[in-house]
């Protein structure tokens, strides 16, 4: 029986709140301007995220309204400064996720989580994917509690698509250590489009 060995996939750690904030203040900036993504459009994710947190600012922008006519106009400057800064906060979150699609090429499947670090995988490895319902704890690349050689990576904790790998692809998770990665679970807005995406761009090998 022959064992195949792992390919070497890619992990992007999590930025510092610092830097997390930064991608906030630029994705919100590039929609503002309305840059296109980079490097191009690709299969979009974390709908649920987007819509709660939309949902979020809009309610505090009503709220903050209510609460200022109430305040001592002497504080209301400030309460005002902290109210945009809250809803410029929640903007910029939708916009990092809308901006930082995942991307396929003929070399590559980047899974994105916009601003908790990021799986790539060789194209090469990935065989296919399949419609899941799956929740595992956690936000951004980490290790799937009682799978053995299976990844999870997603702003949020429902999981929605598996992508099959063969061979297994090498993942650095960091503090949780490598795992030779049979399995990545992930959050997709369309698991029809990722799949189309995949077939549309075959990798070299295959052709």
């Amino acid at each position: 029986m022959t064992v195949t060995e792992p390919t070497a996939g890619a992990v992007t750690p999590r930025p510092t709140r610092a830097g997390i904030l930064r991608i906030w203040a630029a994705s919100l900036t590039a929609v503002v301007l309305r840059r296109p993504p980079v490097p191009g459009p690709g299969p979009g994710h974390s709908a649920g995220t987007r819509q709660v947190v939309l949902v979020l600012a809009v309610t505090e922008v009503v709220a903050a309204f209510l609460l200022s006519s109430m305040l001592p106009p002497a504080v209301r400057p400030v309460h005002a400064a902290l109210e945009l800064l809250l809803v410029l906060g929640g903007l910029g979150l939708v916009a990092a996720l809308v901006r930082h699609p995942h991307q396929v090429d003929e070399t590559r499947l980047v899974l994105r989580t916009a601003f908790l670090g990021d799986l790539t995988l060789p194209r090469s490895a990935v065989r296919s994917t399949s419609p899941v319902v799956r929740t595992v704890a956690g936000r951004g690349p980490r290790p799937v509690p009682g799978e053995p050689g299976a990844v999870a990576c997603s702003v949020e904790s429902a999981l929605n698509v598996a992508v099959h790998l063969d061979p297994p692809v090498l993942l650095d998770l960091g503090p949780h250590g490598p795992v030779a990665a049979v399995t990545v679970y992930v959050s997709v807005d369309s698991p029809t489009a990722l799949a189309q995406a995949l077939r549309r761009v075959d990798p070299p090998h295959k052709r």
